[in-house]
């Protein structure tokens, strides 16, 4: 049969990250690798950089059997590597990902981030054999991935991809307004597992406040403590727990104490199990200034907690149902969200509600099931021989319309 004719064998898919570092993107992808039904689809997952402990991401592959390759170009860093450091190491990356294509021969390559993006796309494919799906994560106003190349980078492994794939329309949106072809995009929402339900008892006098991700600018923790102070100033009796990691810690515990908050707001740290974590709460809140989806809104909604959060691009209206499932506040509208907030600790039947409604919002479109799915059915398109049209022609690494 033809290499790109319906599948009469698994596809063969090779995945493609910077490093297992233990985030979203990355948790994402192994939800989907362990996911993928194997009569279908034979998967593999290559990083670039070394993480140099285990991590529960890891040890679930492991469990699972997915191999797993780690190309050793550098140890993975938590802070960005400098132009002339990147460069050698996308030139490294590249020299052993076309190696180890060469071996392993995969139908596509799907890769998450965009410095993985650019490391697979600028490999000459037809050549190697493969077609290249990319997924994109943040938006293009992401504090970290701030700066003209990143942002062209990133626009670039989007226009060169056989396929690509946001987590949200408002993503998708952005994309192709900024000139990336709509017609090979498709929107795939990520997902997450979905706990036991448990009966959640009417909260007492205290509102249980949980917040969880990266400590980095992005994340917009400092906007959670201004929040913390109006709801202190209303007589309001809270806790905030914020689970996660990251450079900003330390500036932001300084901020806490200098604002008189640490009775009230507490860094708690990197947790194993997220979703005990928030299983322990009555309300997350998500402060960030930007986002690609927000993962852990959804996370929230299956743990069935009510949610708070910004009005930001992008995410949040598109999976917080406002006055449903919780509350979506104007972007930087502090007041407002302390408002919500004080609602919920005055009316915790309200919250309880709300939960439920967010837990059944998270099974029926934020299901493990429903995103691989997708997926399958995208990596089967793309491998169909109609793909490429005859007005198509290869120019280096990437298919352009002439």
């Amino acid at each position: 049969m033809s290499r790109y004719g319906a599948p009469e064998r698994p596809l063969k898919v090779l995945t493609v990250l910077p490093s297992l570092w233990p985030g979203g993107a990355e948790m994402q992808l192994v939800h989907l690798l362990l996911a993928l039904p194997p009569n279908r689809f034979q998967c593999e997952l290559v990083t670039l950089f070394s993480v140099q402990q285990h991590n529960a991401l890891s040890e679930r592959l492991v469990r699972a059997g997915v191999p797993w390759l780690d190309l050793e170009v550098a140890p993975a860093l938590d802070r960005p590597m400098g132009a002339r450091h990147a460069a050698r190491n996308l030139w490294l990356a590249r020299q052993r990902l076309a190696q180890h294509i060469v071996q392993t021969q995969p139908d596509i390559v799907y890769t998450r981030l965009w410095y993985a993006g650019v490391a697979v796309g600028s490999l000459n494919r037809r050549r190697l054999g493969f077609r290249h799906v990319a997924n994109e994560e943040n938006s293009l106003d992401s504090h970290a991935d701030r700066g003209r190349s990143k942002r062209w980078l990133r626009r670039w492994v989007i226009g060169q991809a056989d396929r690509w794939v946001t987590p949200t329309r408002g993503l998708y949106d952005q994309f192709v307004g900024l000139g990336a072809p709509a017609e090979r995009g498709r929107v795939i929402h990520n997902a997450t597992p979905q706990p036991p339900t448990v009966s959640r008892p009417v909260p007492d006098t205290t509102l249980r406040v949980a917040a969880m991700g990266r400590l980095v600018p992005d994340k917009g923790f400092e906007r959670l403590l201004g929040v913390a102070r109006l709801l202190r100033e209303a007589g309001t009796a809270f806790q905030i727990e914020v689970a996660g990691e990251g450079p900003e810690r330390a500036a932001l515990e300084d901020q806490a104490r200098a604002l008189g908050l640490e009775d009230h707001v507490h860094f708690v740290g990197y947790v194993e199990d997220p979703l005990a974590f928030l299983q322990a709460h009555d309300v997350f809140v998500l402060t960030s200034h930007a986002e690609g989806f927000a993962n852990v809104l959804v996370e929230a909604m299956a743990c069935s907690l009510p949610t708070v959060a910004f009005d930001i691009e992008f995410g949040p209206s598109e999976i917080v149902i406002h006055g449903e499932t919780g509350y979506v506040v104007p972007d930087g509208d502090l007041s407002a969200f302390a408002a919500h907030l004080r609602a919920l600790a005055e009316q915790p039947g309200r919250g309880l509600q709300m939960g439920q409604a967010g837990r059944a919002r998270a099974e029926g479109r934020f299901s493990i099931p429903y995103m691989a799915a997708a997926f399958g059915d995208l990596f089967t398109e793309v491998t169909r021989p109609q793909l490429r049209s005859p007005e198509e022609r290869h120019v280096w690494n990437s298919r352009h319309r002439v």
